[in-house]
């Protein structure tokens, strides 16, 4: 249950004169519906509220979906038919884009988010996102996703632009001692062993890696 509604389940919400969040309850939209017309009952809610299935599985996911052709956006740079942003010299690949399956079929996004402690926060497999549980804080709002890992600190941020876009406006993440940041001004940062390097205002085409790192 990764976008979720609000289910007032005593009383209605058409005769609730307060919101009690001992009387309610977030659901995905496909089950809302459901109590919503009445096809489930309002004790299913109950039940599930002392056992949520986020906390269950120990995550919270859902899915994009995307269409050929796919823009990347990466602060404030393009990347257009690449297959990933960075290769190490171990053959190890961060943010990895695979082609369609079929015609019509969509582009299969990859990826991992780690935190300071080397643990994914988020990660995209085959398209469908996951949170665990153990992140300080997730919030969506409308097509942004975003993680922090303590008051105030964003660790990642990122916008969906269906059908054919996907924009990563902000990170502060390690990946296999390359520190990656995108900051506010759109600039990205690759920083390795006292070097760095910058990209910005930049349109990458038909790449097999953007960038290649030891």
């Amino acid at each position: 249950m990764a976008i979720s509604q609000y289910e007032h389940i005593d009383p209605p919400y058409a005769e609730a004169t307060t919101h009690d969040p001992e009387k309610i309850a977030l659901l995905c939209g496909s089950c809302h519906d459901r109590i919503t017309r009445g096809m489930w009952p309002k004790e299913k809610v109950i039940e599930a509220r002392l056992a949520p299935i986020t906390f269950v599985k120990g995550y919270a996911r859902d899915a994009f979906d995307f269409k050929v052709p796919f823009e990347l956006f990466i602060g404030d740079n393009c990347l257009t038919d690449i297959r990933c942003i960075v290769r190490k010299s171990t053959g190890e690949e961060w943010f990895s884009i695979e082609p369609p399956e079929a015609v019509g079929a969509p582009p299969r996004l990859n990826v991992k988010f780690f935190g300071f402690d080397g643990q994914p926060e988020l990660e995209i497999y085959q398209n469908e996102w996951k949170c665990t549980t153990g992140v300080w804080d997730l919030e969506v709002r409308g097509p942004v996703i975003e993680i922090r890992i303590a008051p105030r600190k964003v660790m990642l941020r990122l916008r969906s632009k269906p059908p054919h876009g996907l924009e990563l406006r902000y990170l502060d993440m390690i990946f296999q001692g390359t520190g990656i940041l995108v900051d506010e001004h759109g600039t990205v940062t690759l920083s390795m062993a006292g070097t760095q390097i910058q990209m910005k205002g930049t349109e990458v085409a038909s790449s097999d890696a953007v960038f290649n790192l030891p």
